[in-house]
Formats: structure tokens, C-alpha cells, sequence
């Protein structure tokens, strides 16, 4: 028993040194690592006192009031200029259509050609008819004569010569009326043959060779619209207009002669269109049901790119903002509390300032309502290294996005004012 109860004993000894080693080699290890952290980068280490920060090279762009386009871009729709509904104003069976179906047609162009046959008998008639009442009117002029001869060498009674002068009027009236019929026929003949009003482009043919037609319902044969040049329709709301009249009237901006305000399109694929167009006409009311004025323009459209009901943007050219303070959209940093820049002060020394921000200006710049005037140098690069209170050298002046003579900046990416945008979301 003695001897059952010692080999117990040393078997548990035996699991506990198996089990224990492993276990303290690994206590160990972790005291070793956390004494050589300690001794290494624990300890806290003398070193040279830190050197005061040099100055940042930043460039600058001088804030000034500047004069710069006005942007304003509206979601617009084109149509035809002119839109012509081509009628047959004689009944007859159609027996030639002289155009493909979509294609442009000229001015004088045959479309259509409607049986001549009963039209040049109708004429004829008429013709015969004439060359009756001339021959009865000359019998008549010629014995009005010579009754006249005789009345007066007392060969013949007074009653009979004024039978005779209303003879003579009756047939020259009948000259005149079939002269007129004659005239009605040629008029019902030449009818037949239904040529284009103006040059454009003409839709689907709506009736068939061989198919009778009449001058009344059944009249239409097709359609055909002037698309060069080529209307553009958008419309403004009330607020639009109204924000546009206290502007203009505070000298924010300024508005050129209609002639001079251009129409700038901008295709569904964002491509700017190459022929500019001019406005020709503004609405003088407001519409009740939808708050909005129509204005419309016509743009050339010699290679028929544009085509009638497309959709489209109208960006309005000419009218400029006047006296706006603007700086690179790349200079503005953005936060929940607000919109800051750095600006240079006169220690040379970053000072961050709080603005308050208006419409883009371009694709390159804000402009700036409040938080900044003229003559503040903001600070246009190396902003991930500025900070306020860092000192600056100025390096040089950021330049400015070029601008056309005439002050116009392609807007057919850029976003304006709520105010002064139809049908677009504020960026």
C-alpha cells in the first residue's frame, strides 16, 4: 500500500514539472520583454531643445474687387422656329410624293401631286364658257352700234336702244364672270401640285400614294419644320426675375442690350454646342399654374445637330457680376462650423479667417460674401503644412484663370446660384 501511495505522489510531481516549465519559461520571456521596453523606450530621454519652425514658401492671391461673368444656366427644350402643317386644298386621288420620309426638302420642292385630270377638264370648261360670253358681249357692243345709228337718224325707237345698252352690260358682266372662272379653275389646277412653303425638314408622309383626300379633315399629308435656325425655350421662375430686378438695380450687375446677350448650349453628353444663338423673345406674363415666364431664343443649326423637342441647357452669356471678391476653390477649407481660409498678416504669419461663401465662380473659384476685403493676401499653396501661427515667405502671386476679352468664362460645367438655376442640383 505504502508503496502504491509513493508512485502516486511522484506521478502527480511529474504532471506538475511537465506542466509547470512551460509556463514559467514563458513568465520569464514576458519579464525580459517588459524590462527591455522599460530600459529602451520607457525611460524618458534628454534631447536637444527643438529649433523654432522655419517658414513655409506659400504663394498668394491678393484679394481685389473683380468684375466677372454672371452664370446663368437654365434646363431648356429646343423646337422648329417654324412648324408647317402641309393640307391638300383640293379633294383627288394623291398619285406622287417627290420626298424621303425625315429628310430636309427645299423651299419650291413638289411634295405632293394630286390627280390633274378633272382640273384641266374644269379649266377647259371655263375657258369655252369665256369665249362664249366675249363672243355674245362683241354681238352686243356691236348691235348697241349700231342701234345707236339708227335712233338717231330716227330709224329706231328709244326703248329699244336701252334694251339693247342693258344688253351690253349684261354680256360684259358675263365676260367678267367667267373671266373669274377661268381664273378659279387654274387656281383648283395649280392646287394639285403641293410644293414646300420654306426649306426645313419634313416628317412622315400621313397618306399614301393612291389614297383619295379631300380639303377637310382628310386633309393632312405631313408635316414640315424650319430647324435652322432652330428655337430654344426655358423658362424663369418669379423668384428668379425678381432676384434679377434687385441686383440689377443695387449696381451688382450688369445687364447689356438684348442684342449682346448670347445663348450658349450645353448638349445631354455635357458637350458645349459650336453655334452660339441670341434671345428674341421674353414672355410679358407669368404663368398661373407653374410661376414661371418663358423666354426663348434661336441658335443657327446649319448641320441640323440640334433637333427639334431635344432637352438642353441655355447658359446665358454677357451679364457680369460687378465688384465680387473671389479666391481659388483649392484655398477654402470646409468644416462643420463653416468655411475658413489662411490669410498672410502683417507679422508674416499664417492667420486662419472665417468667410462666408457664395456662388462658384468658374470651375476655379468661390466668391466670397463676408470674412474677407480687398487687399488680404490668401494663402493658395502648401495647405496640409499650414497652420495658424506658422510663419510664411511669400514665393509668388497665384494666377489668375485667364479670362476672354469679352469677360465670358465657359460655363457649361459651372454652377450658379439656386436663384438663377433652372432645374439643377446645388453642387
Amino acid at each position: 500500500m505504502a508503496e502504491n501511495d509513493d508512485r502516486t505522489r511522484d506521478d502527480r510531481i511529474g504532471h506538475l514539472l511537465r506542466r509547470g516549465i512551460p509556463i514559467l519559461v514563458l513568465l520569464g520571456l514576458m519579464a525580459g520583454a517588459y524590462f527591455f521596453w522599460r530600459d529602451n523606450h520607457g525611460a524618458p530621454k534628454h534631447e536637444p531643445a527643438a529649433r523654432s519652425q522655419d517658414p513655409v514658401a506659400v504663394t498668394v492671391m491678393t484679394v481685389r474687387p473683380e468684375t466677372v461673368p454672371l452664370e446663368m444656366r437654365f434646363l431648356g427644350q429646343t423646337e422648329a422656329s417654324q412648324t408647317v402643317e402641309i393640307r391638300a386644298r383640293v379633294a383627288g386621288y394623291l398619285e406622287q410624293r417627290g420626298f424621303k420620309e425625315g429628310e430636309r426638302v427645299e423651299k419650291g420642292q413638289t411634295l405632293f401631286q394630286i390627280d390633274r385630270r378633272p382640273f384641266e377638264v374644269a379649266l377647259a370648261e371655263a375657258k369655252a364658257g369665256l369665249a362664249v360670253a366675249e363672243a355674245t358681249a362683241e354681238r352686243a357692243s356691236w348691235q348697241l352700234k349700231r342701234i345707236e345709228e339708227a335712233v338717231a337718224m330716227d330709224a329706231a325707237a328709244q326703248t329699244e336702244l336701252i334694251d339693247w345698252q342693258t344688253q351690253s352690260r349684261i354680256a360684259a358682266a358675263q365676260v367678267q364672270q367667267q373671266k373669274a372662272l377661268v381664273a378659279e379653275a387654274e387656281l383648283q389646277l395649280g392646287y394639285t401640285s403641293i410644293e414646300a412653303p420654306m426649306t426645313g425638314e419634313i416628317g412622315e408622309a400621313l397618306k399614301d400614294t393612291g389614297s383619295y383626300i379631300d380639303a377637310g379633315q382628310n386633309s393632312l399629308l405631313a408635316i414640315l419644320r424650319q430647324v435652322d435656325p432652330i428655337d430654344v425655350r426655358y423658362s424663369i421662375t418669379e423668384q428668379e426675375m425678381l432676384r434679377f430686378d434687385q441686383q440689377q438695380a443695387a449696381g451688382e450687375i450688369s445687364v447689356p442690350a438684348l442684342s449682346q446677350i448670347e445663348l450658349e448650349i450645353t448638349l445631354a453628353d455635357n458637350s458645349t454646342y459650336p453655334h452660339r444663338g441670341a434671345i428674341d423673345f421674353i414672355d410679358v406674363e407669368v404663368d398661373l399654374t407653374t410661376g414661371t415666364s418663358v423666354i426663348r431664343g434661336q441658335v443657327p443649326n446649319p448641320d441640323g445637330v440640334l433637333k427639334p423637342g431635344q432637352f438642353i441647357y441655355a447658359n446665358v452669356l454677357g451679364v457680369r457680376r460687378v465688384n465680387v471678391l473671389r479666391v481659388p476653390r483649392t484655398a477654402v477649407s470646409l468644416s462643420p462650423s463653416g468655411a475658413s481660409v489662411f490669410v498672410v498678416n502683417n507679422q508674416g504669419v499664417a492667420e486662419s479667417r472665417t468667410i462666408e461663401l457664395g456662388e462658384w465662380s468658374g470651375e476655379e473659384y468661390w466668391i466670397i460674401k463676408q470674412g474677407l476685403k480687398p487687399g488680404d493676401r490668401v494663402i493658395t499653396s502648401h495647405m496640409m503644412s499650414i497652420r495658424p501661427g506658422v510663419p510664411v515667405t511669400i514665393t509668388g502671386e497665384h494666377v489668375r484663370a485667364f479670362q476672354p476679352a469679352g469677360g465670358d468664362e465657359s460655363p457649361s460645367s459651372s454652377q450658379t446660384s439656386p436663384a438663377m438655376t433652372q432645374g439643377e442640383n446645388s453642387r
